[in-house]
């Protein structure tokens, strides 16, 4: 009889240990904007495998992250149907950029994933582009969880395999 309590009790040790363990963070926007930034900032500098799957690349305080992750030896993977920011991001070292193959896909590519080191991955309804983001109503959501973050890994997979490498 005594040990029914016991085993609820480790179980909701446990329980209680994993929710834990997975970290989420939610941003409403336009109301969040800049705490998204400051937290995708952060991440980012601290980065050594970014992967950015968005329809476009175009805000400067997640750039100029990058930028200095990429100076530290960090690598980038974008995926976007942009042409401007896969041109923007093709001139570094340690980057691998796809766009689709059809340059029409531009205004139908709705995707929009960041992934940092296998540990962190954020989806959000909006591109990253700080219009956007500052106009848009729409939702960020960053989580550790590791079944979410091998969901942004298999999509960065499949994009990569349906895209082609940026070569101009």
């Amino acid at each position: 009889m005594m040990k029914t309590p016991r085993l609820f009790s480790a179980i909701l040790g446990l329980l209680s240990l994993a929710i834990t363990l997975s970290s989420n963070e939610c941003y409403l926007l336009p109301e969040h904007n800049s705490d998204l930034l400051h937290t995708l900032k952060q991440k980012i500098e601290r980065a050594t495998a970014i992967t950015v799957i968005t329809g476009e690349l175009a805000a400067p305080s997640i750039a100029r992250s990058i930028e200095k992750s990429l100076q530290r030896g960090a690598t980038l993977h974008l995926i976007t149907a942009d042409f401007k920011s896969a041109a923007f991001f093709s001139k570094y070292r340690n980057t691998l950029v796809n766009v689709p193959k059809d340059e029409g896909l531009k205004e139908r590519f709705g995707l929009n994933i960041l992934i940092i080191d296998s540990s962190d991955v954020c989806f959000s309804s909006i591109a990253f582009s700080e219009l956007l983001l500052k106009r848009n109503i729409g939702e960020v959501v960053c989580t550790t969880d590791q079944e979410a973050v091998l969901f942004g890994k298999r999509t960065e997979k499949s994009f990569s395999e349906r895209f082609e490498a940026y070569n101009r």
